[in-house]
């Protein structure tokens, strides 16, 4: 009985490692989960829009970018937006299972 369990445990973690190593998401999909998760919609250049109050949008100027895809089972982007005020938006995600979760948002204004 023990046995079983252990090769079941066995083939499960395989499965699953498997599965994690194939499903990390890109960074066109962060770009897509940045505009649905925080209304910031960026563009072919390092300049991005965000959606503030109402129809109203601002212009942020990406200032920092950091990019991790060398890990196995997931990935990390970091994100620094700049405004014309100077008010600074920092988004952090991890990528595992296909989609992107978030770290740290944090915005300084």
């Amino acid at each position: 009985m023990k046995k079983g369990l252990t090769r079941i445990g066995i083939v499960f973690s395989i499965l699953l490692f498997f599965y994690m190593s194939t499903h990390r998401p890109n960074e066109e999909q962060f770009y897509s989960w940045l505009l649905t998760e925080y209304d910031i919609e960026c563009h072919t250049s390092i300049t991005c829009t965000k959606k503030v109050e109402g129809n109203s949008y601002t212009t942020l100027i990406e200032t920092g970018s950091n990019i991790k895809n060398g890990y196995l089972l997931f990935n990390t982007i970091g994100k620094i937006f700049e405004d014309k005020n100077g008010s600074r938006t920092t988004v952090k995600a991890i990528g595992v299972f296909g989609k992107y979760f978030t770290i740290i948002m944090d915005e300084q204004g």
